[in-house]
């Protein structure tokens, strides 16, 4: 008995290692892609690319399901070759992710006009009838993507609107220059380093014990509702933001809360989304917008 718990327990110390250590080696890799431009150089010729126009990814249509296409290095340099572009303009992909295998991940925008690029924006329909696939928003299309894949395109899409909007040092007014993964610009000028930031939101769903609050603005389409969310502050704490929400928006007060889960979410800007359950003091339910 004791002998078969040992095996038992040096198995099981095994696979969590084993785990564990996929998971570091990917992180680790990942942090190196980031940090040293040659190896995310060098990353590309095995790499994989996903394509957006404007923001807009490019998706094919598989029983009811929208999947992302992936371009390979040498596909990617045809496809920009036919059109009359400059493979250069690969150097304004972002790195999003890559496989447990080492397979790094890239997304590239062919509808923005990037500062370091030479050339001018693809046309999107002759680029969706040459990939046959669509540039949907990816709003609309988030309700039909598997969760990997949501997420790598969040992750891309918000990398490629915080590119395309900090092009410019806020210092120096001069043109800033992105690393080869997109995990950073640099102004040239004065050397200050410029990281793609999140701002926190809270979004809370309100109860009275037996019944939950739900809210709608005007521009929301007939029959939608949401939980109250809004930025979080300076200064503030995450209870601290969900009790001034509340407050601000249908004041009532707090009594307790508690955080439930996080997802990022990329539109319009970056924000992680922060889910909180809120409770209102009893005898207290009376909404005033």
């Amino acid at each position: 008995m004791f002998l078969h718990c040992g095996i038992a327990c040096r198995r099981k110390s095994f696979w969590c290692y084993r785990l564990l250590s996929t998971y570091v080696s990917k992180t680790r890799y990942l942090f190196e892609l980031k940090e040293d431009d040659d190896v995310c150089r060098k990353a590309q010729q095995t790499g994989a690319f996903y394509l957006f126009h404007n923001l807009a990814p490019l998706l094919q249509t598989s029983e009811r399901q929208y999947l992302p296409p992936r371009l390979s290095l040498s596909q990617l340099e045809r496809l920009l070759g036919k059109f009359g572009q400059d493979t250069q303009r690969i150097e304004d992909s972002v790195l999003i992710g890559c496989s447990e295998q080492h397979e790094a991940w890239f997304a590239l925008d062919l509808g923005l006009n990037s500062s370091s690029s030479i050339s001018a924006s693809l046309q999107k329909t002759e680029m969706e009838t040459e990939l046959k696939g669509s540039f949907i928003e990816l709003r609309k299309a988030v309700f039909q993507l598997n969760e990997k894949d949501t997420s790598l395109l969040f992750t891309a899409r918000a990398l490629l609107r915080w590119h395309d909007t900090h092009q410019f040092c806020s210092r120096s007014g001069q043109p800033t220059k992105k690393n080869m993964a997109g995990s950073k610009r640099v102004c040239p000028f004065n050397k200050i380093i410029y990281y793609p930031q999140v701002a926190p939101v809270v979004i809370t769903l309100v109860s009275d014990g037996t019944r939950c609050l739900l809210v709608r603005q005007s521009s929301f389409p007939k029959g939608m509702y949401s939980a109250l969310a809004g930025f979080c502050d300076i200064g503030e704490s995450l209870e601290e933001a969900v009790r001034r929400e509340v407050a601000e928006e249908v004041g009532l007060e707090v009594d307790k809360l508690q955080y439930s889960a996080s997802q990022h979410w990329p539109f319009p800007n970056s924000s992680l989304m922060i889910a909180c359950h809120a409770t209102v003091k009893p005898g207290q339910t009376e909404v005033s917008p």
